[in-house]
């Protein structure tokens, strides 16, 4: 799906059995210790709880600005602008796919020894690599007015080429950030990001730039955020190009851009099918119906692909089943709620966001907030897999479920924008439980103590639904049932888990903030 970027999570090599090493740069630069994630399971709950929560809610802060400027946008520009953008950003989002052959995800994965040189070479590739996309990103643009019948393609997306390039002066920085664990230095880049995006984008839709005020604003965020990034990694290149790792860098991420280039398709498949069946109208209603179900929900999973795989990397094979079901149950506590209000709330939802013209995004908004919510559920066993060492796993189920999205999709899209996410969400819940099947088979996992890790957030998810259905029956005004909703959602569900499952909060609250005993977090 765009405009979000598709996840990726680092892959284990074999030889990396032990724990991720965490350091600022290679040149003397200040280092942290290792998380001890093996030490126990109770302390790998806790880490990733820590770290699903603060990076989940940097991540959503970030996000948050993005929703106040396009709830702005949304009332200063139409439809066929937002579709517009989101054209040229699927074909952007194929390229963005190969924009470093892995190199930066290996660059995580080094060892320290090797470090500084290797950080040297992937500066240079990474460079090379997102001159070259920008350069074949502009070349895509008469092709791609042709295709959609759109002549203002032609020349949006060569501005928008712009950030390949962009994008890689700040990549190798962003990657060291990562490999530190750094949420500072990447929420701060980030945060530069949306506001100076926001803040462009608005100001050039008062000034009547129309869909030029989002290609700009784009542009612009991305430059504020290299800049941003070198300020905080004190990392600096030289004028040279170590080749010795240079194949073993492109080989050691091979196998995650193949799955990254299948879940590009995957991802993108229904704005290239609305766009071209439906129009620019529709992909815009699409868009929008979207913008809440990744904010609030995909997001979670993104954060989670990158706060798990050290957590799972670092335990022992003997942990690794623990681990998935602790990781499996707060991912639960947090989107389960999420996702029964934004499906009860949506009407009011996107009357007082985005205004009365979106109204039309209501319903599909209902069935990508399903679809995102089986893409969160689907995050563990997706990182078991690379964290076992079989990556290749991940290619056997995307392949076949690229395949029947397009097909069904080349079949039904004429039928609307809710068709579209009622195909999304059918393919994406039989690949959440094939891929559940495969890691609780490979982890000894029966779907019992499946259930027993997740049903306490499951039944108070029931039951919160249940509470929201008289605010939305008897409150017509859009913005009062929608304050009134999160109110009752705040409060029933805490209340439904304090009955059901109290050690659950008392679990994740010492986690968060440690201090006090507390149960170890049972895992089945």
């Amino acid at each position: 799906m765009v405009p979000t970027t598709v996840t990726r999570v680092e892959r284990a090599g074999s030889e990396r059995e032990g724990s991720l090493e965490r350091e600022a740069s290679p040149e003397g630069e200040a280092t942290q210790a290792a998380p001890d994630l093996g030490a126990s399971t109770a302390d790998v709950g806790g880490r990733t709880v820590k770290g699903l929560l603060w990076a989940y809610g940097a991540y959503v802060g970030g996000r948050a600005l993005v929703l106040v400027s396009t709830a702005i946008l949304a009332r200063l520009l139409t439809p066929s602008d937002f579709g517009l953008v989101a054209l040229a950003l699927v074909f952007m989002t194929f390229l963005d796919t190969i924009r470093d052959l892995g190199l930066g995800q290996a660059l995580i994965g080094s060892s320290r020894d090797e470090l500084s040189e290797q950080t040297q070479t992937v500066f240079v590739g990474t460079i090379a690599i997102g001159g070259l996309l920008s350069v074949c990103a502009a070349a895509i643009g008469p092709f791609a007015s042709g295709f959609f019948g759109y002549p203002e393609l032609s020349a949006i997306i060569p501005v928008l080429a712009a950030n390949f390039f962009l994008r890689s002066l700040g990549a190798t920085h962003d990657a060291l950030a990562r490999k530190a664990l750094n949420y500072r230095a990447r929420t701060v880049a980030e945060g530069t990001d949306v506001i100076v995006r926001g803040a462009t984008g608005i100001g050039l839709a008062l000034a009547g730039a129309g869909v030029w005020s989002l290609v700009i604003g784009y542009v612009m965020g991305t430059a504020v955020r290299v800049v941003a990034i070198w300020v905080q990694i004190s990392w600096r290149p030289t004028f040279t190009f170590p080749r010795t790792h240079l194949r073993r860098l492109v080989r050691f991420g091979g196998v995650l851009t193949l799955v990254d280039i299948l879940a590009a398709i995957g991802h993108n498949v229904d704005y290239l099918f609305v766009g071209r069946v439906l129009g620019s109208s529709s992909l815009g209603l699409y868009t929008i119906g979207f913008r809440l179900p990744e904010l609030l929900i995909l997001n979670l999973a993104i954060v989670a692909g990158d706060v798990l795989f050290p957590a799972y990397a670092a335990l022992d094979r003997s942990r690794l089943q623990a681990g998935f079901l602790v990781s499996l149950r707060y991912i639960a506590v947090l989107v389960l709620p999420v996702a029964v209000a934004l499906i009860v709330l949506a009407r009011p939802t996107v009357l007082t966001l985005f205004g009365s013209k979106f109204a039309g995004s209501v319903e599909v908004m209902r069935l990508l907030v399903l679809y995102a919510l089986f893409s969160a559920i689907n995050i563990p066993a997706g990182t078991i897999y690379k964290v076992t060492g079989r990556g290749g796993v991940l290619l056997y189920t995307a392949l076949p479920y690229v395949v029947v999205v397009t097909v069904a999709m080349a079949l039904l899209a004429e039928r609307g924008i809710v068709v579209v996410g009622l195909v999304l969400v059918v393919c994406q819940s039989v690949l959440a439980v094939i891929s559940l099947f495969i890691a609780s088979r490979m982890l000894d996992v029966g779907l019992r103590r499946i259930w027993q890790a997740v049903w306490a957030p499951v039944v108070a998810t029931a039951v919160t639904g249940s509470a929201l259905l008289p605010v939305i029956h008897f409150v017509a005004a859009p913005v009062a049932a929608l304050l009134l909703g999160i109110v009752v959602t705040v409060v029933v569900y805490l209340a439904a888990i304090m009955l059901l499952d109290r050690d659950l909060l008392v679990r994740l609250k010492a986690m968060v903030a440690p201090g006090r005993s507390a149960p170890p977090p049972a895992a089945a």
